[in-house]
């Protein structure tokens, strides 16, 4: 099929810029067993028959960007990944069929009974907390919402999906189209700043580049005068989400904050902008399971040997690793009282916590 200019911009940076030094293939099972991104954009660049091939073997990548982060002459892999997923479904070359639950999840979350937007009068700023922090952790969500709306009565409450699946998986127009009718309605009611709980969402939203300030609650209950819990965990060491690679501040943040309610921080050799995927980024698990598998396994064996619990900041991360690692969401740790981490909520009470939390007074 037709390459876009876009597209082969990318496979050319990475074809110019790439040394085939292997670092990249080291930490990766995807580029061990695909070559180096260097060979992938130089196959792509030789035919169009060729581009199709590899577009449909990028889903095998979980977009995480340890490639680039590791890169020693700072070419950018992931960028060509994500763009190849564009093409194969600008195309119609790979069909999504099978991650029709992450879709209709993205679906959903647009809709009523899921959708809501609480904006009240003279409203410059709402909180997103996206959609799997509330169905995962509805306490810690209705209580961080509580303590800023307590110190900004006017802010207001937006629930709704910020469509990354759409994007994640190359729905570029699909999710540009829902984006930017969202931040559309927000923009014509006044709201100048989005305050974000999902790590996702917040990457999401600065990459649209719209006039909104972008900011996380991490930053924003740092200033926040709140009275945290007395926690049980007197250690844990933090996953970095990998869409917040490039967040420092955002990782700096968190530490703070648990460091500020005397939790000390055990780092793993991956941390920051060297973090490990948890294992469904890309939605890798849907397409190519045992490399998800074996990213969750390397995250978990790091953790294993600093010998305490995790923490992380995305809910989507609890979920992928709460079942075989004792992981904890940090705003769980700083907002609710708990003797130990809970295991991640099951279907169909995550979808039951959402519509409570959606109804609930605001």
């Amino acid at each position: 099929m037709p390459v876009s200019e876009q597209l082969k911009k990318e496979l050319q940076l990475v074809a110019d810029e790439c040394i085939d030094c292997g670092k990249c293939m080291t930490k990766c099972r995807f580029l061990a067993e695909s070559g180096s991104p260097v060979s992938i954009a130089l196959r792509a660049l030789s035919s169009e028959e060729d581009a199709d091939t590899v577009a449909i073997r990028s889903y095998a990548c979980s977009t995480c960007g340890l490639c680039s982060a590791v890169c020693p002459v700072a070419a950018e892999p992931d960028r060509m990944f994500k763009e190849l997923r564009n093409h194969a479904q600008a195309n119609a070359i790979f069909r999504l069929d099978k991650y029709d639950p992450l879709l209709n999840y993205e679906k959903l979350g647009q809709r009523f009974p899921f959708k809501g937007e609480f904006i009240p009068e003279n409203c410059r700023t709402v909180f997103f907390p996206g959609c799997t922090l509330p169905a995962m952790h509805p306490d810690a969500t209705r209580i961080a919402y509580k303590i800023i709306k307590r110190e900004e009565p006017t802010m207001g409450l937006v629930l709704n999906c910020c469509s990354k699946p759409s994007k994640m998986l190359g729905l570029k127009s699909r999710h540009e189209e829902s984006l930017a009718g969202l931040i559309h309605r927000l923009e014509r009611k006044g709201v100048k700043k989005i305050l974000t709980a999902c790590p996702n969402c917040h990457r999401t939203f600065k990459e649209f580049n719209s006039k909104l300030e972008i900011v996380s609650i991490y930053k924003r209950l740092k200033v926040s005068k709140f009275i945290p819990v007395r926690s049980n965990i007197k250690e844990v060491t933090v996953h970095d989400p990998c869409v917040t690679r490039n967040e420092t501040d955002m990782h700096t943040t968190v530490r703070t904050l648990l460091k500020s309610v005397g939790i000390r921080v055990v780092e793993m050799r991956h941390n920051g902008t060297k973090t490990l995927c948890c294992g469904e980024g890309g939605a890798t698990n849907f397409h190519k399971k045992s490399y998800a598998d074996n990213w969750a396994r390397k995250r978990i064996n790091e953790a294993q040997r600093t010998g305490v619990p995790m923490v992380t900041y995305c809910a989507g991360c609890v979920n992928f690793l709460g079942y075989k690692y004792p992981t904890a969401h940090v705003l769980d740790v700083l907002l609710v009282k708990r003797k130990r981490i809970p295991k991640p909520v099951a279907f169909p009470f995550n979808y039951l916590n959402r519509l409570i939390f959606r109804f609930s007074k605001h």
